[in-house]
């Protein structure tokens, strides 16, 4: 099995829109059939520990054994030739980095940043395959529900595994179109690298309609109220 794709992104993307089959995923990754039905079905695939976040609690860490790990590494060259990054995206997107989004926000009298509880594990098994079966993709059942096996470990995106971050992304495509919207209406600028978002602006103060001081919280702590 090759561990990378030789393809053009204009021949990979011409190649998944072209997806049919379980098989024709794998010819698409350059795996037999045979091979890829028992990497999706094999036991132990990951291994699984707990690291530290920088609050004290702790972070869940799903890595993929090697050969799934080549796969997911192929799907994901695969997914970055497919996905047209939006503007105020900067996490895991090529020319783009945490220094590209803090650029964004240089010069603004406020800035306003907090993260998506769970990103990774929120986004289950379901959402993935209703991704890949959808608009603007619109895979049939079968490449749909073969990709998120690929993508999935438990029932979810697990924080660890090379697909993770572009499938969370795509699926994430609405979202960050609604917010920028909304940042834009009460001029703010809002990025989102990841799980980790940001709104700014130039004001003296942020419209109510994006942030809002929470009256129920003892220490004051800011929340976020967007119109979407």
């Amino acid at each position: 099995m090759s561990i990378r794709l030789t393809a053009t992104d204009e021949a990979l993307r011409q190649a998944f829109a072209s997806l049919t089959t379980r098989d024709s995923v794998a010819r698409l990754l350059d795996v037999d059939p045979k091979l890829l039905r028992y990497y999706l079905y094999k036991a132990h695939n990951y291994r699984t520990f707990d690291v530290l976040k920088r609050s004290g609690s702790p972070r869940r860490i799903s890595t993929p054994a090697t050969a799934l790990k080549i796969l997911q590494r192929k799907l994901n060259q695969v997914l970055h030739a497919v996905y047209q990054g939006r503007s105020p995206v900067h996490g895991f997107v090529r020319e783009r980095s945490i220094k590209t989004n803090a650029l964004r926000h240089m010069g603004c009298e406020l800035v306003f940043n907090f993260d998506l509880e769970d990103f990774f594990p929120s986004i289950h098994f379901g959402r993935v395959m209703g991704l890949f079966g959808k608009k603007p993709y619109a895979l049939p059942e079968q490449v749909a529900l073969t990709l998120a096996q690929i993508c999935c470990h438990e029932k979810s995106l697990p924080t660890g595994a090379p697909t993770s971050p572009i499938v969370a992304n795509m699926m994430c495509a609405a979202m960050d179109s609604q917010l920028k919207q909304v940042a834009r209406k009460f001029g703010c600028m809002y990025t989102r690298y990841a799980d980790d978002i940001t709104f700014s602006t130039r004001a003296k103060r942020f419209h109510p309609s994006i942030v809002f001081r929470d009256a129920t919280t003892k220490s004051g702590t800011s929340a976020m109220k967007s119109e979407t």
